[in-house]
């Protein structure tokens, strides 16, 4: 065997001996055999669980727990829950050794397997995650810093306990408050603000001078403050119209993956506090969204539109642009809403309508076929009456059955 310049290489040798492959494949099996099942780092008693979430048990409290289930996949030696009483049900079944459940438990209990222990909470969910999250052993300590592959501008402001990880990016005079994590990829674009305990994920793009107020959590892949999609027709052509305004994000705000929030064409775009929002959702130039709005995936509002407080919009749903949504509104999933709404209303179709009259069409478009075929058989049955019927024509020219006596009884008798 030669190298390029013609020289000899020694061959490497190459064992035959096959004692060497059988560690290799157990290690392998090892592997696959926790997959399907992680155990818990921390091990507790139900009696100490109850405690932890300041529950009551009923059952024995000495059953040692190691993970935290769905009841769906919950085994032996797993604690479940149960949210809902129509779920209480599964527990017969379920080869959990333990359960949190709810108050109704107390006030009628379902029958249940006899060995099952049980621990009564007021919110079945929150005890659940602290108890899943104590049996994990806590979570990692959180790092803090600037990573030496971060760019961090040196006309920018960081608060006390932030951290930016590799390849982030933070601009000129951009400010990120206290305890604020900024992702790697991340880009806070020029003279941005972020406020304190915000969290940005990887490949999220802050525009510059979007503004976000305390506790934002933004998931990967989001772009916040990009221009809107506004044009004028000048001389037969599209001409952009710049956007100089700005976005707002209030506090408490969770933005999902792959959305897009654009800024203001002159003035603000909006989302107001605690409002929630889904993966893949658009929201275009100069929306003023209200405060704890619940936005599904693939929503889509076009611009200048308006929400009240407290809105729900299901999945795929999309607004037509200068739009008026009142307080509490809920919009049907893919509802296509073309007016102004008013509040409390439920709405669904396209064009959406309050939600009663449009069940009622989707049931009189259900029987449709139905209908079809009742009026070809009456059709039919018209035909083969005309047929035994002559028709005949009258003095006025008009066509009728026949001769017909005026005098005569009407009623036919």
């Amino acid at each position: 065997m030669t190298d390029r310049d013609g020289s000899q290489v020694p061959r490497k040798r190459i064992s035959r001996d096959r004692t060497e492959a059988p560690p290799r494949i157990v290690s392998l099996v090892l592997v696959c055999s926790f997959q399907g099942r992680k155990e818990s780092p921390v091990v507790a008693t139900v009696e100490q669980l109850a405690a932890l979430v300041s529950g009551r048990l009923v059952g024995d409290g000495n059953v040692a727990i190691r993970s935290a289930r769905p009841v769906n996949e919950a085994g032996p030696g797993d604690i479940t829950f149960i949210e809902n009483e129509r779920y209480a049900k599964l527990l017969r079944t379920s080869p959990a050794s333990a359960a949190i459940v709810g108050p109704h438990f107390r006030m009628k209990r379902p029958p249940v397997k006899d060995d099952l222990a049980v621990i009564e909470v007021d919110d079945p969910i929150a005890a659940f995650i602290a108890v899943r999250n104590h049996l994990a052993g806590g979570t990692k300590a959180r790092w803090t810093g600037v990573h030496p592959q971060a760019w961090v501008a040196p006309t920018a402001k960081l608060g006390r306990d932030v951290a930016v990880y590799p390849f982030a990016y933070v601009g000129d005079e951009a400010e990120v408050g206290d305890g604020t994590t900024i992702h790697p990829g991340a880009v806070i674009g020029d003279r941005a603000k972020v406020g304190r305990d915000c969290v940005i994920h990887p490949n999220v793009v802050l525009y510059p001078g979007v503004v976000l107020e305390d506790r934002v959590e933004v998931h990967s892949g989001t772009v916040l403050g990009a221009d809107g999609f506004g044009y004028r027709q000048v001389d037969g052509r599209h001409v952009k119209v710049p956007h100089t305004g700005r976005l707002e994000v209030g506090s408490d705000v969770e933005i999902g993956a792959n959305c897009t929030i654009d800024r203001g064409t002159f003035e603000a775009t909006r989302i107001g506090e605690g409002t929630k929002v889904d993966n893949l959702v658009m929201i275009a130039h100069n929306n003023q969204v209200g405060r704890h709005n619940l936005l599904c995936a693939q929503v889509g509002i076009a611009g200048s539109c308006k929400t009240g407080d407290y809105v729900v919009m299901a999945g795929q749903a999309g607004i037509k642009d200068k739009t008026t949504i009142g307080d509490g509104v809920v919009v049907g999933a893919q509802a296509g809403v073309h007016r102004n709404i008013p509040s409390g209303q439920q709405v669904l179709g396209s064009p959406a309508i309050p939600v009663r009259e449009q069940r009622r069409l989707f049931q009189m478009i259900a029987r449709l076929p139905d209908m079809h075929n009742k009026l070809r058989e009456l059709s039919a049955q018209i035909e083969a009456v005309s047929a035994l019927l002559p028709m005949t024509p009258s003095h006025d020219g008009t066509v009728g059955f026949g001769d017909v006596d005026d005098a005569a009884d009407p009623s036919g008798f």
